[in-house]
């Protein structure tokens, strides 16, 4: 999981630069950067299932539910310094979320939610 922890601390720093082109520039169409966003939240979501997968359930459904809140939050994002609603001001809470968890996967696996053959 250490290389998902990597991988995903890249795609956080394009996920914040295609935020940051977005709320900032003054163009009329951001394709690259709503892609980038797209990517971003298929990885993410990937990473959860996959946390789920290896019993990590608890971060997994953390993950799955912070991509939920990114893509409500990413829905209509503001052009040109325009001020973000609250919805919008959500989108941070899965960007700390992951930076959270990728650090944590980098720097070491997360335990197991319940023991192997526990089945609850």
């Amino acid at each position: 999981m250490r290389g998902s922890g990597a991988v995903s601390l890249v795609v956080l720093l394009f996920s914040w630069l295609a935020l940051d082109d977005i709320t900032t520039d003054n163009a009329t169409r951001f394709t690259l950067e709503y892609g980038m966003l797209v990517l971003a939240g298929a990885w993410f979501a990937v990473l959860g299932g996959r946390l789920i997968a290896k019993r990590r359930v608890p971060a997994g459904v953390c993950s799955l539910m912070a991509v939920a809140i990114g893509v409500a939050a990413c829905w209509d994002l503001p052009h040109h310094y325009a001020p973000p609603s609250l919805v919008n001001r959500l989108g941070y809470v899965p960007l700390l979320w992951f930076l959270g968890l990728a650090t944590r996967l980098v720097a070491r696996p997360l335990p197991a939610a319940w023991p192997a053959g526990d089945v609850r």
